[in-house]
């Protein structure tokens, strides 16, 4: 039997309901991504890190109201820092993600607050550099590509993160996990 054809067999085995799962997450997934592709497709640094902080700010608001149990007691008015801090304190979002986060905040706080704020390649090596050692290693960055495609594909692969840590719960990716190891 070949690997294709055992992983098949091995969530066949899980049932209709896993594979309906399975379904729902793909059809979500490919909602938000279509969507997000489509919106961070703009040549202006300002656009893409604005909208890319935005979905990403909506995915730590989406996986609160998933993790706490009385979410609204937070209100509506949570900022964007103090959401991060309370997923990370309760192990929704891993701690390797801590500083990539907070650093595309101070991008979009600069484009806030500064006029004159530019984007640069010396800013974008220093957000590459603020993700872990495990996840530089395993990025494949496009050197060639220019720096707006580059900067766009590294928030894509931020809010992917993120939106995987929400929309597959732990019962399946252990499953998944099990599937493939």
């Amino acid at each position: 039997m070949t690997d294709k054809e055992l992983i098949k067999q091995r969530i066949n085995d899980l049932g209709e309901d896993f594979i309906k799962q399975l379904d729902i997450i793909a059809v979500k997934f490919k909602e938000q991504h279509d969507k997000f592709i489509d919106e961070t497709n703009g040549e202006n640094f300002f656009q893409i890190i604005l909208r890319a902080h935005l979905y990403i700010e909506y995915e730590m608001k989406e996986m609160l109201k998933i993790k706490l149990q009385h979410p609204e007691e937070l209100g509506d008015q949570s900022r964007f820092a103090s959401t991060l801090k309370i997923l990370l304190a309760i192990g929704a979002i891993p701690l390797e993600l801590k500083n990539p986060i907070n650093f595309l905040n101070r991008i979009r706080n600069n484009y806030a607050h500064d006029l004159n704020y530019q984007f640069n390649e010396e800013t974008y090596n220093k957000f590459i550099n603020s993700f872990s050692e495990e996840f530089k290693a395993n990025y494949k960055e496009k050197y060639k590509e220019s720096l707006v495609v580059r900067l766009r594909e590294l928030l894509i692969t931020l809010w992917l993160l993120l939106i995987e840590l929400r929309l597959i719960n732990d019962e399946v990716k252990t499953e998944l996990n099990n599937i493939f190891s």
